[in-house]
Parts: structure tokens; sequence; C-alpha cells
């Protein structure tokens, strides 16, 4: 009977892929899991900047959970991560079953303890933009004589503006005006930077600074900077942080780059592309004026060709004569006489004749 019972209570055999898939539908049915935020610290952070993607694991005092966030979510970070800051991530928990392995899907991550900057953020992005400060959009010129650069003296961002923009379009001028972008007086420096500007008689103002934390940019998203950028007469663009960092003032100006070397990229033509532009345009204008020529001699032609079948050899030809009296042209019969003496010219030669009758 043991033996009987035994084979009757045989644990079921399945694969591995159905275990993943059992075990991922459990997850799913727990609607607590499919919203959550997860406080910990971030460990192991990697960036796929080919997908956008990020991946790295929350620890705690005693667990760990591996986290990953797709690019489509990453766009709105207000801040970079990194390995040992503490955060809240919110999002879904789910199984990951071709590795047999749960993990939390982040849409949002935000500071711990910086929740109330956020609202700061909000509130103020929303008042600035209920004044109407980021609906004012004017154009870019398309090849500035000369660029104000409102940015930190020997920062990354200069020398990454300096590089494209020499590269892409030596002849635009550059002037520096040398700002502190981080700390407690980079607000008011940055203001006062982009009111030095207005009077440089530059065509076009860059601002901003390399990547940083959220307080690394902070000075980008005060209010006093915003207004500056908006009063500005010469069309700005905003070149703080990386792709994903937005601050205040990239509302506010006229055009916003993703980085400062994108932003010198925005900001000039590539000569080279002119050059090759001019090729194209000399082509043209020399297949034009050969069209043209041919036209025009082609009308010549048919033109000499009407002159020579009205000149008096033309008409010759057709078989008409000319009768000449002393030298002059006969145009009518009255000007004869019987006994005059005259000259027949007609096709092959002429001929002296006398007028016998009129």
């Amino acid at each position: 009977m043991r033996k009987t019972a035994s084979r009757m209570n045989k644990p079921l055999t399945v694969t591995v892929s159905q275990v993943n898939r059992r075990i991922s539908l459990m997850i799913k049915s727990d609607k607590t899991l499919s919203d959550i935020c997860v406080k910990g610290e971030i460990l192991n952070f990697v960036r796929h900047y080919k997908s956008g993607h990020i991946y790295f694991t929350l620890k705690d005092e005693e667990s760990s959970l591996k986290c990953v966030m797709f690019s489509e979510n990453t766009e709105s970070l207000r801040f970079i991560p990194e390995d040992g800051i503490t955060v809240k991530v919110r999002g879904r928990l789910d199984v990951y079953e071709r590795d047999g392995r749960y993990q939390l899907y982040a849409v949002e991550i935000e500071k711990d303890g910086t929740g109330s900057l956020y609202l700061e953020f909000e509130r103020l992005k929303s008042k600035l933009s209920e004044e109407g400060l980021f609906s004012q959009k004017r154009e870019i010129p398309k090849s500035p004589k000369r660029i104000a650069l409102v940015t930190a003296k020997g920062g990354a961002a200069l020398q990454d503006i300096i590089s494209v923009i020499e590269r892409r379009f030596p002849m635009t001028e550059l002037m520096l005006i040398p700002v502190a972008v981080q700390g407690e007086t980079a607000p008011n420096s940055i203001v006062s930077g982009l009111e030095a500007a207005q009077h440089t008689g530059s065509d076009l103002i860059i601002f901003g600074r390399g990547g940083g934390s959220s307080e690394d940019l902070s000075a980008f998203n005060s209010e006093c900077v915003a207004r500056a950028v908006y009063k500005s007469k010469i069309p700005t663009i905003s070149a703080v942080g990386h792709e994903i960092d937005f601050t205040i003032a990239d509302f506010v100006a006229d055009l916003r780059a993703p980085t400062p070397s994108a932003a010198a990229e925005l900001a000039v033509p590539d000569i080279n592309g002119i050059k090759l532009d001019i090729k194209r345009i000399e082509e043209q204008l020399k297949y034009r004026i050969k069209a043209i020529y041919d036209r025009k001699k082609l009308e010549f032609a048919k033109t000499v060709e009407i002159i020579r079948s009205l000149s008096p050899e033309g008409i010759m030809l057709r078989g008409y004569s000319l009768v000449y009296k002393e030298g002059s042209l006969i145009k009518h019969a009255d000007d004869l006489d019987k006994g005059d003496l005259i000259k027949i010219k007609m096709n092959g030669g002429e001929v002296n004749a006398r007028i016998i009758r009129t």
C-alpha cells in the first residue's frame, strides 16, 4: 500500500519556462505589486547609452532588489543616478522569465528627501508657464557672426562648445562671459552674465554647464535666471547638463540643446556642408548657363536665316531680279524712260540692257 501511494503522489514534471511563467502569473495577480514605491540605496548602476535603458540594484541593510528603467522613462529623470544615493523608486514588480529573475520595472526615481525640491520645481514651472515665459520661441540665426558664451571659465562645457564651433564654422567669433554655474552665488552670477551678453553685439547666446546632480544644476532652476533668459533681446540656446537633464531655463530658452556639444552644432552650420552645397549650385549654374546659351544660339541662327531670306541676295535666290539705273535701285516703272541704260542683277550674275519702250 505504501508503494502504491508513493506512485500516486509522484510530483508533477514541468519545464523551467513553465515554472518561471507560473511565478510571473502569481506576481502579476498581486495588485499590490503592480504599483509600489521601494526605498533603498543604488548599487551597481549601469547605463546602456545605445538603448538608453538603465540597470541598478536597490539595497538596504538586509536585502537587495534588481531594477531596470527603460529609455522612455529615463527622459523624465531629474538627476543622474549613481551608486550610493538613497532613492525612492516607483514601479511594478515582475519576472524576467528568460533568467528566472524577478525585478522592479521602474517608471520614476526620486532622491529620498528631495521631494520638496521636485514639488518646488513643478510649482515654478507651472507659474512661469501660465505667465507665458515658455511660449516665446525666436528663430536662431543660421550663420551667427558672434556668439556669447555664458558659462564657467575652463569648464568641460566651454571646451566642448569651442571645439565643435571651430570645427564646423571657424569664422564665428566667440565671446566668453565667465559665470559661476554652481553654488549659492550661481543664480545671480548667471543673471549678470546674461545681462552683460546683451551689450556684446552678439547674434546668439549659449548658456549652460556640463552634467551633474540635481543640486549641481539647481542654479538653472532659479526664477531669476528664468526671467533673465526671457528678457534677453538676443536669441538663446540652453545647454545645461546631459540629455536627460531638464531645467526651468531650458523651457524659457528659444532652443534647448541636450548637451553643450549639441548646442554648438545647433548654433552654427557645417562649413563642409556649405562647400558641398556651393558645388551643387555651381553645377546647376553651369547646366543652366549652357541651356540658355544653346537656346540663344538657336534663336540667333533662326534670326540670321530670316534676315538672309529678306536680303536682296535672298530674294534673288527665289527667282527675283534687281534693276539699277546709274547705280540706283529702280523701285517703280515710272523711273525708266526709253533708251535708258540699265543693269539687271539676278541669281548667278548681272547683265546690261537698254530700254526699248516703256
